[in-house]
């Protein structure tokens, strides 16, 4: 357990005097994730360490550099996880990478996403000053939420010391289940599913195939397939034996994230149609109960920007070959939004020295 704020305030105050930019890493998971930055290295690695844990609470605070793996397995030994099932992408994956990113698992619409779970943080900004926000229950948290603000930053806005996080009971049963239906009907069933009240806790559209994941505790799940017999009788499903699916779908280890294919994010409202964008059914896998959208495609990006941007969401290229060489990774901002977004940067990094050009050519 290593506290180092001091170090990284010391290396910040440095790159300041020598205007000198730094790219910011922590277990460096996801490096891969936006534009590379130009600058000296600051390390969070060895910022680690749990601070404060209260399982009767649900809460935990813990330093930046804190491998995902000792915080879930510390939670585990308690019955409790992460609510948003956060990514590795590497075993190397940190607390504040996790925060830093803003990606949730497959949970996340049923559940809660990463900032969601965020009550409070400390961060180190541009200006070498060590800030504190947030508390520790949801009623602290008011004015301007700047600790959630964090979630989904990418380091440009301020490096993350320590995080407090709202943690949940794990559940006690799960169980997959496998339903052959077309991807234009799967939105209607699963809404089915919900008003049903069954316990949906992820769901993934591949082609015809919609996989579901049941959660809840040992008696609701053992009566689930009776319940699916009692009203689902018109609709072919089998229960799913691959028990990593779940995990894999999450680090995208499943076939369809073949790495040799760009691959966009798109994140809509759920009624909106995707397939227009593809040339082949088979490139698009859908989670998030039919808001969120793994695609793999030719279309120009400036298509898939404006395909977004039409329907009130937001595209991400969030992996492309060393040949390219992309314009936008995320979804250029409409002009008040980039005002918005330069004014907190300056506020937060008047000098730019944290992570620049991470998100946009003008961080």
């Amino acid at each position: 357990m290593q506290d180092s704020a001091h170090i990284l305030q010391d290396q910040v105050q440095q790159a300041i005097t020598e205007q000198q930019p730094l790219s910011i890493q922590g277990g460096n998971s996801k490096a891969f994730y936006g534009f590379a930055v130009q600058g000296d290295v600051l390390s969070t690695s060895a910022h680690r360490g749990v601070i404060e844990y209260e399982p009767t609470e649900l809460v935990l605070r813990a330093r930046a550099g804190t491998p995902l793996s000792e915080i879930e397995a510390l939670l585990k030994q308690h019955q409790q996880m992460l609510a948003c099932e956060p990514p590795y992408f590497s075993p190397t994956a940190t607390l504040g990478g996790a925060v830093a990113a803003g990606l949730s698992g497959p949970s996340r619409p049923y559940r809660a996403g990463i900032q969601d779970t965020v009550l409070g943080c400390t961060v180190l900004n541009g200006q070498a000053q060590i800030l504190r926000f947030g508390g520790k229950v949801m009623k602290n948290v008011a004015g301007y939420d700047v600790s959630r603000l964090m979630a989904g930053s990418m380091g440009c806005l301020g490096i993350i010391l320590d995080v407090t996080l709202k943690v949940i009971p794990s559940t006690k049963a799960e169980k997959s289940i496998v339903f052959t239906i077309e991807p234009d009907r799967s939105l209607a069933f699963i809404n089915d599913l919900r008003k049903r009240g069954l316990p949906l806790s992820a769901s993934c559209q591949l082609s015809d195939q919609l996989m579901v994941r049941f959660s809840a505790g040992i008696k609701e799940i053992a009566g689930l397939e009776n319940r699916l017999t009692e009203h689902y009788s018109f609709i072919e499903w089998f229960k799913a034996d691959d028990h990593s699916f779940w995990k894999n779908l999450r680090e995208h280890k499943l076939p369809f994230f073949d790495q040799a294919r760009t691959l966009w994010r798109l994140s809509l409202p759920a009624d909106v149609d995707v397939y227009g964008l593809v040339d082949n059914p088979e490139n698009v896998l859908t989670e998030w109960g039919g808001c969120l959208h793994w695609l793999k495609t030719t279309k120009p990006a400036t298509d898939i920007f404006k395909h977004a941007a039409d329907n009130n969401g937001q595209a991400t290229l969030f992996r492309y070959l060393q040949t390219e060489t992309p314009d936008n990774i995320f979804q250029p901002l409409a002009p008040p939004l980039a005002q918005w977004h330069k004014n907190l940067k300056a506020a937060l990094d008047p000098l730019s020295i944290l992570n620049p050009g991470k998100m946009y050519v003008q961080d």
